[in-house]
Protein backbone atom coordinates (compact mmCIF):
# COMPACT_ATOMS: atom_id res chain seq x y z
CA UNK A 1 0.00 0.00 0.00
CA UNK A 2 2.80 2.39 0.79
CA UNK A 3 5.41 2.52 -1.99
CA UNK A 4 9.01 3.30 -1.24
CA UNK A 5 9.94 6.94 -1.66
CA UNK A 6 12.64 7.85 -4.18
CA UNK A 7 15.12 10.63 -3.30
CA UNK A 8 16.16 12.91 -6.10
CA UNK A 9 17.96 16.17 -6.85
CA UNK A 10 17.71 18.91 -9.39
CA UNK A 11 20.35 18.63 -12.11
CA UNK A 12 23.62 20.51 -12.45
CA UNK A 13 24.29 21.47 -8.85
CA UNK A 14 26.37 20.07 -6.00
CA UNK A 15 24.82 16.86 -4.76
CA UNK A 16 22.78 16.72 -7.95
CA UNK A 17 25.12 15.45 -10.62
CA UNK A 18 28.81 14.81 -11.09
CA UNK A 19 30.76 17.84 -12.18
CA UNK A 20 32.52 17.91 -15.52
CA UNK A 21 35.55 19.64 -14.05
CA UNK A 22 38.49 17.39 -13.06
CA UNK A 23 39.17 19.32 -9.86
CA UNK A 24 35.58 19.45 -8.58
CA UNK A 25 34.98 18.11 -5.10
CA UNK A 26 33.36 14.68 -5.50
CA UNK A 27 29.68 14.64 -4.64
CA UNK A 28 28.83 11.66 -6.78
CA UNK A 29 27.55 9.71 -3.82
CA UNK A 30 24.45 11.91 -3.91
CA UNK A 31 24.14 11.99 -7.68
CA UNK A 32 20.60 11.07 -8.63
CA UNK A 33 18.65 12.82 -11.39
CA UNK A 34 14.97 11.92 -11.44
CA UNK A 35 11.69 13.75 -12.26
CA UNK A 36 10.93 17.20 -10.90
CA UNK A 37 10.16 17.43 -7.21
CA UNK A 38 6.67 17.77 -5.80
CA UNK A 39 4.84 21.03 -5.05
CA UNK A 40 3.82 20.79 -1.41
CA UNK A 41 1.34 23.11 0.29
CA UNK A 42 1.81 23.30 4.05
CA UNK A 43 -0.77 24.66 6.48
CA UNK A 44 1.68 25.98 9.10
CA UNK A 45 0.95 24.88 12.67
CA UNK A 46 -2.82 24.96 13.37
CA UNK A 47 -3.53 23.20 16.69
CA UNK A 48 -7.26 22.98 15.89
CA UNK A 49 -9.39 21.33 18.55
CA UNK A 50 -11.86 18.84 17.04
CA UNK A 51 -15.32 19.46 18.54
CA UNK A 52 -17.34 16.55 19.89
CA UNK A 53 -20.46 17.57 17.99
CA UNK A 54 -21.72 15.72 14.94
CA UNK A 55 -21.20 18.86 12.82
CA UNK A 56 -17.50 18.15 12.66
CA UNK A 57 -14.83 20.49 11.37
CA UNK A 58 -14.35 21.95 7.91
CA UNK A 59 -10.80 22.77 6.87
CA UNK A 60 -9.65 25.43 4.42
CA UNK A 61 -6.85 23.37 2.90
CA UNK A 62 -6.07 25.84 0.10
CA UNK A 63 -5.72 29.02 2.11
CA UNK A 64 -5.17 27.43 5.54
CA UNK A 65 -7.28 30.20 7.04
CA UNK A 66 -8.99 28.16 9.72
CA UNK A 67 -12.08 26.01 10.13
CA UNK A 68 -15.85 26.05 10.17
CA UNK A 69 -17.64 23.76 12.61
CA UNK A 70 -21.11 23.87 11.06
CA UNK A 71 -21.30 21.31 8.25
CA UNK A 72 -24.92 22.28 7.53
CA UNK A 73 -23.93 25.88 6.71
CA UNK A 74 -20.75 25.65 4.64
CA UNK A 75 -18.63 28.75 4.17
CA UNK A 76 -17.05 29.48 0.80
CA UNK A 77 -13.39 28.56 0.84
CA UNK A 78 -13.68 25.82 3.47
CA UNK A 79 -12.91 22.70 1.49
CA UNK A 80 -13.19 19.41 3.36
CA UNK A 81 -14.79 17.88 6.42
CA UNK A 82 -12.63 14.92 7.48
CA UNK A 83 -14.10 14.74 11.01
CA UNK A 84 -17.73 14.22 11.90
CA UNK A 85 -17.14 15.10 15.53
CA UNK A 86 -14.62 14.16 18.18
CA UNK A 87 -12.12 11.68 16.77
CA UNK A 88 -14.39 9.95 14.25
CA UNK A 89 -12.78 10.25 10.81
CA UNK A 90 -15.04 10.14 7.77
CA UNK A 91 -14.85 9.83 4.01
CA UNK A 92 -16.32 12.49 1.76
CA UNK A 93 -16.15 12.89 -2.03
CA UNK A 94 -13.29 15.36 -1.55
CA UNK A 95 -11.48 13.60 1.31
CA UNK A 96 -10.49 9.93 1.07
CA UNK A 97 -8.31 8.74 3.96
CA UNK A 98 -5.86 5.87 3.59
CA UNK A 99 -7.58 2.73 4.81
CA UNK A 100 -6.85 -0.90 5.45
CA UNK A 101 -9.49 -1.88 2.90
CA UNK A 102 -11.90 -0.49 0.32
CA UNK A 103 -15.24 -0.63 2.14
CA UNK A 104 -16.97 2.30 3.81
CA UNK A 105 -16.05 1.08 7.29
CA UNK A 106 -12.53 -0.23 6.64
CA UNK A 107 -10.20 1.01 9.39
CA UNK A 108 -8.37 4.27 8.80
CA UNK A 109 -4.65 3.70 9.22
CA UNK A 110 -2.17 5.57 11.38
CA UNK A 111 0.83 5.88 9.03
CA UNK A 112 4.36 5.81 10.38
CA UNK A 113 6.63 8.82 9.85
CA UNK A 114 8.16 8.61 6.39
CA UNK A 115 5.35 6.57 4.86
CA UNK A 116 4.48 7.53 1.31
CA UNK A 117 0.94 8.48 0.38
CA UNK A 118 0.13 8.19 -3.33
CA UNK A 119 -1.69 6.30 -6.03
CA UNK A 120 -0.60 2.95 -4.58
CA UNK A 121 -2.25 3.67 -1.24
CA UNK A 122 -5.63 2.08 -0.44
CA UNK A 123 -8.70 4.30 -0.40
CA UNK A 124 -12.41 3.46 -0.22
CA UNK A 125 -13.77 2.51 -3.64
CA UNK A 126 -17.48 2.38 -2.84
CA UNK A 127 -19.64 5.05 -4.46
CA UNK A 128 -22.61 7.10 -3.42
CA UNK A 129 -25.51 8.07 -5.69
CA UNK A 130 -27.55 10.74 -3.97
CA UNK A 131 -30.49 10.79 -6.41
CA UNK A 132 -30.39 7.68 -8.59
CA UNK A 133 -30.31 9.89 -11.68
CA UNK A 134 -28.02 8.51 -14.44
CA UNK A 135 -27.34 12.08 -15.53
CA UNK A 136 -25.55 12.69 -12.22
CA UNK A 137 -23.33 9.64 -11.81
CA UNK A 138 -22.23 8.19 -8.54
CA UNK A 139 -19.29 9.75 -6.73
CA UNK A 140 -16.86 8.33 -4.18
CA UNK A 141 -19.09 8.02 -1.17
CA UNK A 142 -19.33 9.03 2.42
CA UNK A 143 -18.22 6.64 5.10
CA UNK A 144 -16.96 6.62 8.64
CA UNK A 145 -14.97 4.43 10.94
CA UNK A 146 -15.34 3.62 14.59
CA UNK A 147 -12.46 1.15 14.56
CA UNK A 148 -9.41 3.36 14.03
CA UNK A 149 -8.69 3.86 17.76
CA UNK A 150 -6.87 1.02 19.45
CA UNK A 151 -3.53 -0.60 20.11
CA UNK A 152 -3.32 -2.77 17.00
CA UNK A 153 -1.06 -2.34 13.98
CA UNK A 154 -2.07 0.74 11.99
CA UNK A 155 -4.46 2.04 14.66
CA UNK A 156 -4.36 5.34 16.53
CA UNK A 157 -3.47 5.25 20.20
CA UNK A 158 -5.70 7.64 22.11
CA UNK A 159 -3.87 10.82 23.08
CA UNK A 160 -0.79 10.13 20.95
CA UNK A 161 0.29 11.89 17.77
CA UNK A 162 -0.25 10.13 14.46
CA UNK A 163 -0.64 10.67 10.70
CA UNK A 164 -3.70 10.32 8.52
CA UNK A 165 -2.79 9.97 4.86
CA UNK A 166 -5.41 11.11 2.34
CA UNK A 167 -6.36 11.70 -1.26
CA UNK A 168 -7.83 15.17 -1.79
CA UNK A 169 -10.26 15.97 -4.62
CA UNK A 170 -9.19 12.82 -6.44
CA UNK A 171 -5.82 14.19 -7.60
CA UNK A 172 -3.77 15.46 -4.66
CA UNK A 173 -2.18 13.35 -1.93
CA UNK A 174 -1.45 14.56 1.56
CA UNK A 175 -1.07 13.88 5.25
CA UNK A 176 -2.63 15.30 8.40
CA UNK A 177 -0.93 15.20 11.80
CA UNK A 178 -3.45 14.57 14.54
CA UNK A 179 -3.92 13.59 18.16
CA UNK A 180 -7.09 11.51 18.39
CA UNK A 181 -8.99 10.43 21.48
CA UNK A 182 -7.92 11.67 24.87
CA UNK A 183 -9.35 14.79 26.41
CA UNK A 184 -8.88 17.03 23.38
CA UNK A 185 -8.54 15.62 19.86
CA UNK A 186 -6.38 18.03 17.82
CA UNK A 187 -5.47 18.62 14.18
CA UNK A 188 -1.90 19.88 14.46
CA UNK A 189 -1.12 20.60 10.78
CA UNK A 190 -1.35 19.14 7.28
CA UNK A 191 0.39 19.14 3.93
CA UNK A 192 -0.59 18.00 0.44
CA UNK A 193 1.02 17.78 -2.97
CA UNK A 194 -0.61 19.62 -5.87
CA UNK A 195 1.35 17.74 -8.54
CA UNK A 196 -0.27 14.38 -7.90
CA UNK A 197 3.05 12.85 -6.84
CA UNK A 198 3.50 10.92 -3.61
CA UNK A 199 4.01 12.81 -0.39
CA UNK A 200 5.88 11.50 2.64
CA UNK A 201 4.32 11.84 6.08
CA UNK A 202 6.39 14.02 8.36
CA UNK A 203 8.56 15.65 5.71
CA UNK A 204 7.48 18.96 7.25
CA UNK A 205 7.28 19.03 11.01
CA UNK A 206 6.50 22.09 13.10
CA UNK A 207 6.84 21.87 16.85
CA UNK A 208 6.48 25.18 18.60
CA UNK A 209 8.62 27.76 16.80
CA UNK A 210 10.83 25.33 14.84
CA UNK A 211 9.90 24.07 11.38
CA UNK A 212 11.91 21.07 10.15
CA UNK A 213 12.03 20.47 6.40
CA UNK A 214 13.09 16.83 6.18
CA UNK A 215 13.96 15.47 2.74
CA UNK A 216 15.16 12.10 4.03
CA UNK A 217 12.16 10.47 2.33
CA UNK A 218 12.50 12.30 -1.00
CA UNK A 219 12.93 15.77 -2.48
CA UNK A 220 10.03 18.22 -2.59
CA UNK A 221 9.12 21.79 -3.52
CA UNK A 222 7.51 23.87 -0.79
CA UNK A 223 4.99 25.99 -2.65
CA UNK A 224 3.38 27.69 0.35
CA UNK A 225 4.99 30.17 2.73
CA UNK A 226 6.36 29.68 6.24
CA UNK A 227 5.32 32.61 8.43
CA UNK A 228 5.49 33.83 12.01
CA UNK A 229 8.45 33.94 14.37
CA UNK A 230 9.57 30.43 13.41
CA UNK A 231 13.04 29.16 12.70
CA UNK A 232 13.69 26.60 9.95
CA UNK A 233 15.97 23.56 9.98
CA UNK A 234 16.69 21.70 6.73
CA UNK A 235 17.57 18.02 7.26
CA UNK A 236 17.70 14.93 5.05
CA UNK A 237 20.12 14.11 2.25
CA UNK A 238 17.80 15.16 -0.60
CA UNK A 239 16.72 18.63 -1.73
CA UNK A 240 14.00 21.07 -0.72
CA UNK A 241 13.07 23.94 -3.04
CA UNK A 242 11.36 26.99 -1.50
CA UNK A 243 9.26 28.89 -4.03
CA UNK A 244 7.00 31.14 -1.93
CA UNK A 245 7.46 34.43 -0.09
CA UNK A 246 8.52 33.31 3.39
CA UNK A 247 8.30 35.94 6.11
CA UNK A 248 9.33 33.91 9.16
CA UNK A 249 11.63 35.89 11.41
CA UNK A 250 13.87 33.20 12.88
CA UNK A 251 17.08 31.59 11.72
CA UNK A 252 17.60 29.02 8.97
CA UNK A 253 20.01 26.11 9.45
CA UNK A 254 20.88 23.94 6.43
CA UNK A 255 22.31 20.90 8.18
CA UNK A 256 22.10 18.31 5.41
CA UNK A 257 21.20 17.97 1.74
CA UNK A 258 20.29 20.97 -0.41
CA UNK A 259 18.08 23.99 0.23
CA UNK A 260 17.27 25.96 -2.92
CA UNK A 261 15.63 29.34 -2.34
CA UNK A 262 13.80 30.11 -5.58
CA UNK A 263 11.35 32.33 -3.74
CA UNK A 264 12.35 34.66 -0.94
CA UNK A 265 13.24 34.69 2.75
CA UNK A 266 12.16 38.19 3.74
CA UNK A 267 12.97 37.92 7.45
CA UNK A 268 16.29 39.16 8.80
CA UNK A 269 17.24 35.87 10.47
CA UNK A 270 20.69 34.46 9.78
CA UNK A 271 21.23 31.45 7.48
CA UNK A 272 23.98 28.91 8.21
CA UNK A 273 25.16 26.07 5.97
CA UNK A 274 26.90 23.14 7.64
CA UNK A 275 29.74 21.09 6.18
CA UNK A 276 28.50 18.95 3.29
CA UNK A 277 25.21 20.83 2.95
CA UNK A 278 24.28 23.07 0.00
CA UNK A 279 22.54 26.46 -0.24
CA UNK A 280 21.45 27.59 -3.70
CA UNK A 281 18.51 28.92 -5.67
CA UNK A 282 17.56 31.87 -7.84
CA UNK A 283 15.69 33.95 -5.24
CA UNK A 284 16.63 36.30 -2.41
CA UNK A 285 17.61 36.01 1.24
CA UNK A 286 17.33 39.17 3.34
CA UNK A 287 19.46 37.93 6.24
CA UNK A 288 23.16 37.23 6.39
CA UNK A 289 24.54 33.88 5.21
CA UNK A 290 27.41 32.00 6.85
CA UNK A 291 28.97 29.02 5.11
CA UNK A 292 30.37 26.83 7.89
CA UNK A 293 32.30 24.43 5.67
CA UNK A 294 29.30 23.90 3.37
CA UNK A 295 28.65 24.82 -0.24
CA UNK A 296 27.18 28.00 -1.73
CA UNK A 297 25.91 27.35 -5.24
CA UNK A 298 23.84 30.14 -6.85
CA UNK A 299 20.84 28.91 -8.84
CA UNK A 300 19.84 25.39 -9.84
CA UNK A 301 21.71 25.84 -13.11
CA UNK A 302 23.17 29.14 -14.38
CA UNK A 303 21.25 31.66 -12.25
CA UNK A 304 21.79 34.36 -9.64
CA UNK A 305 21.16 34.44 -5.89
CA UNK A 306 20.91 37.51 -3.64
CA UNK A 307 21.78 37.48 0.06
CA UNK A 308 22.63 39.76 2.92
CA UNK A 309 26.20 39.77 4.26
CA UNK A 310 28.14 36.65 3.23
CA UNK A 311 30.77 34.89 5.36
CA UNK A 312 32.73 31.82 4.31
CA UNK A 313 34.33 29.95 7.20
CA UNK A 314 35.91 27.43 4.88
CA UNK A 315 33.68 25.62 2.43
CA UNK A 316 33.15 25.87 -1.31
CA UNK A 317 31.83 28.42 -3.78
CA UNK A 318 30.43 26.31 -6.61
CA UNK A 319 30.32 28.37 -9.79
CA UNK A 320 28.86 27.27 -13.13
CA UNK A 321 29.52 28.77 -16.54
CA UNK A 322 28.69 27.83 -20.11
CA UNK A 323 31.25 28.57 -22.78
CA UNK A 324 28.65 27.81 -25.48
CA UNK A 325 26.03 30.32 -24.20
CA UNK A 326 25.53 34.01 -24.84
CA UNK A 327 27.91 36.14 -22.78
CA UNK A 328 25.09 37.90 -20.93
CA UNK A 329 23.98 34.68 -19.25
CA UNK A 330 27.19 32.68 -19.40
CA UNK A 331 27.79 32.18 -15.69
CA UNK A 332 26.32 32.23 -12.17
CA UNK A 333 26.21 35.39 -10.09
CA UNK A 334 26.12 36.00 -6.34
CA UNK A 335 24.81 39.40 -5.20
CA UNK A 336 25.80 40.27 -1.63
CA UNK A 337 23.96 43.20 -0.03
CA UNK A 338 26.47 43.60 2.77
CA UNK A 339 30.03 42.68 3.72
CA UNK A 340 31.96 39.75 2.27
CA UNK A 341 34.42 37.63 4.26
CA UNK A 342 36.52 34.74 2.95
CA UNK A 343 38.08 33.02 5.95
CA UNK A 344 39.96 29.77 6.14
CA UNK A 345 40.29 27.61 3.03
CA UNK A 346 37.48 28.56 0.64
CA UNK A 347 37.57 26.44 -2.51
CA UNK A 348 36.51 27.94 -5.83
CA UNK A 349 34.89 25.22 -7.91
CA UNK A 350 34.48 26.09 -11.61
CA UNK A 351 32.31 23.94 -13.87
CA UNK A 352 31.62 24.47 -17.57
CA UNK A 353 28.19 23.11 -18.55
CA UNK A 354 28.92 23.20 -22.28
CA UNK A 355 28.80 19.80 -23.98
CA UNK A 356 32.29 20.53 -25.25
CA UNK A 357 33.97 23.08 -22.96
CA UNK A 358 35.93 25.71 -24.87
CA UNK A 359 38.05 28.75 -24.09
CA UNK A 360 36.21 32.02 -23.60
CA UNK A 361 37.15 34.90 -25.87
CA UNK A 362 40.13 36.82 -24.42
CA UNK A 363 39.09 39.75 -22.18
CA UNK A 364 35.69 38.16 -21.46
CA UNK A 365 34.91 39.15 -17.87
CA UNK A 366 32.52 37.23 -15.60
CA UNK A 367 31.46 38.40 -12.15
CA UNK A 368 31.46 35.78 -9.42
CA UNK A 369 30.27 38.06 -6.62
CA UNK A 370 29.25 41.66 -6.09
CA UNK A 371 29.52 42.90 -2.51
CA UNK A 372 27.97 46.18 -1.40
CA UNK A 373 30.04 46.49 1.80
CA UNK A 374 33.61 45.62 2.65
CA UNK A 375 35.81 42.63 1.80
CA UNK A 376 38.00 41.16 4.54
CA UNK A 377 40.97 40.50 2.24
CA UNK A 378 40.63 36.72 2.19
CA UNK A 379 41.20 34.69 -0.98
CA UNK A 380 39.76 31.67 -2.76
CA UNK A 381 41.80 28.57 -3.47
CA UNK A 382 41.68 26.60 -6.70
CA UNK A 383 42.92 23.01 -6.96
CA UNK A 384 44.61 23.54 -3.59
CA UNK A 385 46.44 26.74 -4.58
CA UNK A 386 45.61 30.13 -3.10
CA UNK A 387 44.45 32.71 -5.64
CA UNK A 388 45.77 36.13 -4.65
CA UNK A 389 44.48 39.34 -6.12
CA UNK A 390 45.21 39.52 -9.88
CA UNK A 391 46.50 35.93 -9.79
CA UNK A 392 46.52 34.12 -13.15
CA UNK A 393 45.53 30.45 -13.16
CA UNK A 394 44.38 27.78 -15.59
CA UNK A 395 41.08 25.91 -15.33
CA UNK A 396 40.31 23.51 -18.15
CA UNK A 397 40.73 25.25 -21.53
CA UNK A 398 40.73 28.72 -19.92
CA UNK A 399 43.37 30.92 -18.37
CA UNK A 400 41.81 33.41 -15.94
CA UNK A 401 42.88 36.45 -13.94
CA UNK A 402 40.95 36.96 -10.70
CA UNK A 403 40.31 40.43 -9.27
CA UNK A 404 38.71 40.87 -5.84
CA UNK A 405 38.01 44.60 -5.98
CA UNK A 406 36.88 45.40 -9.51
CA UNK A 407 34.75 48.53 -9.87
CA UNK A 408 33.01 47.30 -13.04
CA UNK A 409 31.08 44.06 -13.29
CA UNK A 410 31.37 41.38 -15.94
CA UNK A 411 29.02 40.41 -18.74
CA UNK A 412 26.85 37.92 -16.83
CA UNK A 413 23.63 39.14 -15.18
CA UNK A 414 24.61 42.78 -15.70
CA UNK A 415 20.96 43.82 -15.30
CA UNK A 416 21.12 42.72 -11.64
CA UNK A 417 24.17 44.74 -10.63
CA UNK A 418 21.93 47.48 -9.25
CA UNK A 419 22.97 50.96 -8.26
CA UNK A 420 26.54 52.18 -8.84
CA UNK A 421 28.90 51.36 -6.03
CA UNK A 422 30.07 48.17 -4.49
CA UNK A 423 32.88 45.93 -5.71
CA UNK A 424 33.09 42.81 -7.82
CA UNK A 425 35.10 39.63 -7.78
CA UNK A 426 35.70 39.09 -11.48
CA UNK A 427 37.27 36.41 -13.63
CA UNK A 428 38.78 37.75 -16.86
CA UNK A 429 39.91 35.46 -19.66
CA UNK A 430 43.50 36.28 -20.63
CA UNK A 431 45.44 35.41 -23.79
CA UNK A 432 48.91 34.43 -22.68
CA UNK A 433 51.72 33.69 -25.12
CA UNK A 434 52.28 29.96 -25.02
CA UNK A 435 55.38 29.03 -23.05
CA UNK A 436 56.97 25.66 -23.92
CA UNK A 437 57.27 23.04 -21.22
CA UNK A 438 60.85 22.38 -19.90
CA UNK A 439 61.09 19.25 -22.02
CA UNK A 440 60.15 21.32 -25.05
CA UNK A 441 62.97 23.78 -24.29
CA UNK A 442 65.49 20.88 -24.31
CA UNK A 443 64.10 19.52 -27.58
CA UNK A 444 64.14 22.99 -29.10
CA UNK A 445 67.75 23.51 -27.98
CA UNK A 446 68.79 20.18 -29.53
CA UNK A 447 67.03 21.09 -32.75
CA UNK A 448 68.75 24.46 -32.93
CA UNK A 449 72.08 22.84 -32.12
CA UNK A 450 71.56 20.23 -34.83
CA UNK A 451 70.72 22.92 -37.33
CA UNK A 452 73.89 24.82 -36.50
CA UNK A 453 75.96 21.65 -36.83
CA UNK A 454 74.45 20.90 -40.22
CA UNK A 455 75.07 24.42 -41.40
CA UNK A 456 78.71 24.16 -40.37
CA UNK A 457 79.11 20.87 -42.26
CA UNK A 458 77.64 22.35 -45.42
CA UNK A 459 80.13 25.17 -45.47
Amino acid sequence: MVPATIPHFLPNKPGMMKSKHPHVISLATLALALPAAADVIYSNLQEISIPNTYAGVYLDVNGSNGWNTDMFNPIAGWDINPFSGGSVVANSPAFQPVRGGTTSMSPILNLATGSSVGSSSVFSTFTWDNDGNPATPAVPGYGGSQTHLGTGIGQFTAGQEGYIGFQLNGTNYGWMRVVLGGATPVIKDWAYDTSGAFIATGNILQDGSTVTLDSAFGSFNLGSAITGSNSVVKTGANSVVITGTNSYGGTTAVSNGSLLVNGSLTGSGAVTVAAGAVLGGSGSIAGGVTIEGGILSPGASIESLATGALVFNGGTFYYEMDSSAAASVAADFQNVFGNLALSGTVALDLTDLAATPAAFTPDTSLSLIKYAGTWNGGFFTYAGNELGNNEVFTAGPNTWRINYGATVGGLNFASEYGEPGGRFINLTAVNLTAVPEPGSWIALGCLIGSGAFLRRRHR
